[in-house]
Protein backbone atom coordinates (compact mmCIF):
# COMPACT_ATOMS: atom_id res chain seq x y z
CA UNK A 1 0.00 0.00 0.00
CA UNK A 2 1.62 3.45 -0.85
CA UNK A 3 0.44 6.22 1.22
CA UNK A 4 0.59 10.01 0.85
CA UNK A 5 -0.36 12.95 3.05
CA UNK A 6 -0.93 16.09 1.43
CA UNK A 7 0.75 14.22 -1.55
CA UNK A 8 4.05 13.20 -0.07
CA UNK A 9 4.24 9.92 0.04
CA UNK A 10 5.45 8.50 3.48
CA UNK A 11 7.33 5.53 4.94
CA UNK A 12 4.09 4.61 7.12
CA UNK A 13 3.56 0.91 6.57
CA UNK A 14 0.12 -0.46 8.45
CA UNK A 15 0.19 -3.60 10.02
CA UNK A 16 -2.93 -5.60 9.82
CA UNK A 17 -6.13 -5.75 10.88
CA UNK A 18 -6.32 -2.35 12.18
CA UNK A 19 -9.34 -0.11 12.24
CA UNK A 20 -9.84 3.06 10.56
CA UNK A 21 -10.12 4.86 13.44
CA UNK A 22 -6.66 3.35 14.47
CA UNK A 23 -5.36 4.35 11.27
CA UNK A 24 -5.88 7.43 11.58
CA UNK A 25 -4.78 7.90 15.34
CA UNK A 26 -1.87 6.51 14.46
CA UNK A 27 -0.89 9.20 11.93
CA UNK A 28 -2.38 11.84 13.73
CA UNK A 29 0.20 11.00 16.68
CA UNK A 30 2.90 10.71 14.77
CA UNK A 31 4.70 14.29 13.90
CA UNK A 32 6.31 12.45 10.64
CA UNK A 33 3.74 11.84 8.88
CA UNK A 34 0.98 14.49 9.59
CA UNK A 35 2.34 17.86 10.92
CA UNK A 36 1.71 19.37 14.47
CA UNK A 37 -1.99 21.34 14.70
CA UNK A 38 -3.03 19.65 11.09
CA UNK A 39 -5.91 17.04 10.89
CA UNK A 40 -7.48 15.08 8.21
CA UNK A 41 -10.06 16.06 6.34
CA UNK A 42 -9.87 14.20 3.29
CA UNK A 43 -9.33 10.73 2.89
CA UNK A 44 -9.36 9.34 -0.96
CA UNK A 45 -8.65 5.43 -0.91
CA UNK A 46 -7.96 3.84 -4.68
CA UNK A 47 -10.07 7.27 -5.71
CA UNK A 48 -13.06 6.59 -3.71
CA UNK A 49 -13.61 9.23 -1.21
CA UNK A 50 -13.55 7.42 2.54
CA UNK A 51 -13.42 10.20 4.96
CA UNK A 52 -16.88 9.52 6.83
CA UNK A 53 -15.20 5.79 7.82
CA UNK A 54 -13.01 7.82 9.90
CA UNK A 55 -14.94 11.16 11.16
CA UNK A 56 -18.11 8.85 11.99
CA UNK A 57 -17.89 6.88 14.98
CA UNK A 58 -19.71 4.04 14.26
CA UNK A 59 -17.65 3.53 10.76
CA UNK A 60 -14.11 4.66 12.42
CA UNK A 61 -14.60 1.05 13.89
CA UNK A 62 -14.41 -1.03 10.14
CA UNK A 63 -11.49 -2.43 9.29
CA UNK A 64 -8.65 -1.20 6.29
CA UNK A 65 -9.16 -3.10 3.45
CA UNK A 66 -5.43 -4.74 3.15
CA UNK A 67 -6.10 -4.40 -0.70
CA UNK A 68 -6.05 -1.05 -1.08
CA UNK A 69 -3.37 -0.07 -3.21
CA UNK A 70 -2.68 4.16 -3.58
CA UNK A 71 -4.48 5.73 0.19
CA UNK A 72 -4.43 9.14 0.08
CA UNK A 73 -4.74 11.72 2.97
CA UNK A 74 -5.02 15.56 2.99
CA UNK A 75 -4.98 17.83 6.32
CA UNK A 76 -5.35 21.48 7.14
CA UNK A 77 -4.34 22.76 9.68
CA UNK A 78 -6.64 23.38 13.08
CA UNK A 79 -7.23 27.24 12.94
CA UNK A 80 -8.10 27.07 9.28
CA UNK A 81 -10.15 24.76 10.14
CA UNK A 82 -11.65 26.49 12.98
CA UNK A 83 -11.91 29.70 11.23
CA UNK A 84 -14.00 28.53 8.65
CA UNK A 85 -16.45 26.83 11.17
CA UNK A 86 -16.71 30.33 13.05
CA UNK A 87 -17.88 31.88 9.73
CA UNK A 88 -20.94 29.21 9.44
CA UNK A 89 -21.47 29.64 12.79
CA UNK A 90 -21.90 33.91 12.12
CA UNK A 91 -23.69 32.97 9.08
CA UNK A 92 -25.94 31.00 10.96
CA UNK A 93 -26.00 33.68 12.75
CA UNK A 94 -27.44 36.16 10.49
CA UNK A 95 -29.83 33.34 9.82
CA UNK A 96 -31.45 32.76 13.06
CA UNK A 97 -32.14 37.07 13.39
CA UNK A 98 -33.57 37.14 10.16
CA UNK A 99 -36.16 33.80 11.37
CA UNK A 100 -36.46 36.06 14.73
CA UNK A 101 -37.79 39.20 13.11
CA UNK A 102 -40.28 37.08 10.53
CA UNK A 103 -41.67 35.05 13.48
CA UNK A 104 -42.37 38.41 15.50
CA UNK A 105 -44.12 39.95 12.26
CA UNK A 106 -46.01 36.81 11.71
CA UNK A 107 -47.13 36.64 15.76
CA UNK A 108 -48.11 40.21 15.68
CA UNK A 109 -50.50 39.29 12.56
CA UNK A 110 -51.65 36.47 14.21
CA UNK A 111 -50.34 33.74 11.33
CA UNK A 112 -49.32 31.20 14.55
CA UNK A 113 -48.89 28.45 12.30
CA UNK A 114 -46.03 30.10 10.33
CA UNK A 115 -44.66 31.85 13.05
CA UNK A 116 -44.23 28.87 15.05
CA UNK A 117 -42.31 27.09 11.93
CA UNK A 118 -40.00 29.22 12.22
CA UNK A 119 -39.32 29.02 15.96
CA UNK A 120 -38.48 25.73 15.20
CA UNK A 121 -36.07 26.48 12.53
CA UNK A 122 -34.32 28.98 15.36
CA UNK A 123 -34.08 26.05 17.71
CA UNK A 124 -32.98 23.67 14.64
CA UNK A 125 -30.08 25.98 14.11
CA UNK A 126 -29.18 26.13 17.57
CA UNK A 127 -27.99 22.78 17.94
CA UNK A 128 -25.20 22.56 15.13
CA UNK A 129 -24.05 26.16 16.37
CA UNK A 130 -23.86 24.95 20.23
CA UNK A 131 -22.11 21.38 19.05
CA UNK A 132 -19.49 22.92 17.04
CA UNK A 133 -18.69 25.66 20.10
CA UNK A 134 -18.31 23.18 22.63
CA UNK A 135 -15.94 20.83 20.40
CA UNK A 136 -13.87 23.76 19.36
CA UNK A 137 -13.42 24.70 23.68
CA UNK A 138 -12.67 20.71 23.44
CA UNK A 139 -9.79 20.62 21.51
CA UNK A 140 -8.38 23.81 22.13
CA UNK A 141 -8.41 23.17 25.82
CA UNK A 142 -10.52 26.30 26.37
CA UNK A 143 -11.67 26.88 30.03
CA UNK A 144 -14.90 28.59 29.26
CA UNK A 145 -15.41 29.38 32.94
CA UNK A 146 -12.11 31.79 32.44
CA UNK A 147 -12.92 33.31 29.20
CA UNK A 148 -14.62 36.58 29.93
CA UNK A 149 -16.65 38.45 27.28
CA UNK A 150 -16.51 41.24 29.64
CA UNK A 151 -15.51 42.16 33.43
CA UNK A 152 -17.58 40.09 35.61
CA UNK A 153 -19.02 37.95 32.93
CA UNK A 154 -17.47 34.62 31.50
CA UNK A 155 -18.07 32.63 28.61
CA UNK A 156 -19.95 30.04 30.45
CA UNK A 157 -21.74 32.63 32.11
CA UNK A 158 -23.10 33.74 29.39
CA UNK A 159 -24.04 30.77 27.47
CA UNK A 160 -25.99 29.79 30.64
CA UNK A 161 -28.11 32.74 30.40
CA UNK A 162 -28.65 31.80 26.60
CA UNK A 163 -30.90 28.96 27.74
CA UNK A 164 -32.17 30.81 30.54
CA UNK A 165 -33.90 33.03 28.48
CA UNK A 166 -35.56 30.36 26.16
CA UNK A 167 -37.46 29.46 29.49
CA UNK A 168 -39.31 33.35 28.76
CA UNK A 169 -40.08 31.78 25.67
CA UNK A 170 -41.41 28.32 26.38
CA UNK A 171 -43.82 29.90 28.98
CA UNK A 172 -45.12 32.51 26.77
CA UNK A 173 -46.26 29.69 24.32
CA UNK A 174 -47.89 27.58 26.76
CA UNK A 175 -49.62 30.83 27.80
CA UNK A 176 -50.29 31.53 23.97
CA UNK A 177 -49.70 35.01 24.55
CA UNK A 178 -48.30 35.77 21.58
CA UNK A 179 -48.19 39.47 21.42
CA UNK A 180 -45.31 38.21 24.60
CA UNK A 181 -43.60 36.24 22.35
CA UNK A 182 -43.00 38.75 19.67
CA UNK A 183 -41.75 41.09 21.95
CA UNK A 184 -39.61 38.81 23.30
CA UNK A 185 -38.53 38.14 20.13
CA UNK A 186 -38.16 41.51 18.81
CA UNK A 187 -36.23 42.81 21.82
CA UNK A 188 -34.78 39.48 24.19
CA UNK A 189 -33.80 37.21 21.71
CA UNK A 190 -32.31 39.42 19.14
CA UNK A 191 -29.90 41.22 21.51
CA UNK A 192 -28.64 37.43 22.74
CA UNK A 193 -28.13 37.19 18.46
CA UNK A 194 -25.63 40.11 18.93
CA UNK A 195 -24.16 38.43 22.20
CA UNK A 196 -23.92 35.24 20.45
CA UNK A 197 -21.89 37.28 17.92
CA UNK A 198 -19.12 38.73 20.56
CA UNK A 199 -19.01 35.20 22.24
CA UNK A 200 -17.90 33.48 18.73
CA UNK A 201 -15.44 36.35 17.80
CA UNK A 202 -13.84 36.70 21.98
CA UNK A 203 -13.54 32.27 21.30
CA UNK A 204 -11.65 32.96 18.31
CA UNK A 205 -9.16 35.54 19.51
CA UNK A 206 -8.65 32.89 22.20
CA UNK A 207 -8.33 29.76 19.71
CA UNK A 208 -5.82 32.11 17.69
CA UNK A 209 -3.76 33.07 20.81
CA UNK A 210 -3.59 29.50 21.69
CA UNK A 211 -2.73 28.12 18.37
CA UNK A 212 0.06 30.53 18.30
CA UNK A 213 1.12 29.72 21.52
CA UNK A 214 1.27 25.49 20.70
CA UNK A 215 2.81 26.34 16.76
Amino acid sequence: MEIYVDDNKIDYQPTFPLTWGNLSRELQQNADYIKKNHVIVRIVADGEESLRVITEQSESEKMVPENIKTLQIFTKDSLSITREGFSRVLAIIEGIKSEISGAAVLYREGNVKDASSKIVNVMEAFKPMINFIQSVGMSFLLNFDEIYLQPGLSIREKMDSFVKTFEVLVAAQVKRDYVEIANYLDHQLSRDMLEWTKVVNQLLKEVEATFSSTS
